[in-house]
């Protein structure tokens, strides 16, 4: 990476539609869904990476829920903060109850628990991505930032391998 900024953009885009965007709906099924959140999650996490490299993880991604997700998620971004982090280390949802196909329970509460809907989170993450890479292509600062990102070691450009098998 690191071409000209339009090509790496492209590039990037290219690499988190098609792991992100285009394998989450796989998982939309009741057996699948799990994953799909978790799948969502790192999503955030990469493209808040790129959105804000300078700011610690918990506060990027809670920043670019709160810029780009929808409303009713955006005022939420604390709390899909812990459950991003209960999740990835915990096997779980936390404050959130999980459910696949009922988007008619979406945020709504059920006792002490928010219920989250599979396809409705999936739904915000194509709202959130496709408003952040709008504002990429025409944002200097955004650029900034995605490039000092792509550029750092511990994070940023997509890496390209091939697995050979010894014999």
């Amino acid at each position: 990476m690191l071409d000209s900024p339009e090509n790496d953009i492209d590039d990037f885009r290219f690499h988190f539609d098609s792991m992100y965007l285009g394998g989450i709906p796989r998982l939309l099924d009741e057996s699948g869904a799990f994953l799909a959140f978790l799948c969502v999650v790192t999503a955030i996490d990469t493209l808040a990476g790129t959105w804000a490299p300078a700011l610690g993880s918990g506060e990027r991604f809670k920043g670019f829920v709160q810029t780009f997700f929808p409303i009713g998620l955006r005022e939420r971004s604390g709390e899909l903060w812990r459950f991003r982090n209960l999740m990835v280390h915990a096997f779980n949802p936390g404050a959130f109850a999980l459910v696949c196909h009922q988007s008619r329970l979406h945020l709504s509460r059920q006792g002490e628990v928010m219920i989250l809907n599979a396809e409705d989170f999936y739904a915000a993450l194509l709202i959130g991505s496709a408003e952040y890479f709008l504002q990429l292509k025409n944002d200097a600062k955004l650029a900034e930032n995605f490039r000092r990102r792509m550029a750092d070691t511990d994070g940023g450009a997509p890496q390209q391998f091939t697995v050979v098998r010894g014999g």
